[in-house]
Formats: structure tokens, C-alpha cells, sequence
């Protein structure tokens, strides 16, 4: 995969999960969201350089993915402070759904 893909998969994830915490936008829905979280995820573990740090697709990795994601737009040091508090705390909590809900499939599928 090239840098450009990644990062351009990275920008759509921070627009939806913006889009999400904000009710603003076409791609504010849960399923738009967590597409996204799970294409960048793929894309970052296929992608050498990019990865979480952990096994690729692991618990650990959508864990840090996701903060990520809140630590980005979030009201945050170094951050772009695209969303507030409440709207960060419905992010958080969906994300923490769409982490956990992966989990849950992939119990049920072996």
C-alpha cells in the first residue's frame, strides 16, 4: 500500500469520527464510522511503518486506534480541537462499542 492511500484513509476516519461526534455531515452513522476504523486498521497493519505496535487486528491495536482518534480531535495539547467534551465523550463511547463489538465477532466466528 502507498503512504498516500493511508493517509487519505486516515483523513476519512478523523472526518467520520467527527462527523459522528458532531451529528454534522453525510457520514455521521455508526456503520460509516466503523467501516473506517476497520479499513484504516486493516490498512495500517498491511502497511509496514504504520502498524499499532501490536499483533495485526488485535484487541491492542483497535484499542490504540481509537485513542488515537479521540486524542486527534479531541480538546487535547497538540490536538485539533474539532470536537468538545460531550461530543468527545459520544465518540469515545462509540468507538469503545465498535472496538468491543469486533471483539465480540470474533469470538463468535471461531
Amino acid at each position: 500500500m502507498s503512504k498516500n492511500n493511508i493517509n487519505e484513509k486516515w483523513a476519512e476516519l478523523l472526518d467520520y469520527a467527527k462527523q459522528h461526534a458532531t451529528g454534522e455531515g453525510f457520514h455521521r452513522g455508526y456503520n460509516w464510522l466503523c467501516d473506517s476504523f476497520n479499513e484504516y486498521l486493516d490498512l495500517s497493519d498491511a502497511t509496514p511503518g504504520y502498524g499499532m505496535g501490536g499483533q495485526p487486528g488485535s484487541m491492542h491495536n483497535r484499542e490504540v486506534l481509537a485513542e488515537r482518534v479521540c486524542l486527534e480531535l479531541g480538546n487535547h495539547v497538540g490536538s485539533r480541537h474539532l470536537i468538545d467534551e460531550s461530543q468527545e465523550a459520544k465518540l469515545r463511547q462509540t468507538l469503545n462499542d465498535i472496538v468491543n463489538n469486533e471483539r465480540q465477532n470474533q469470538i463468535l466466528h471461531r
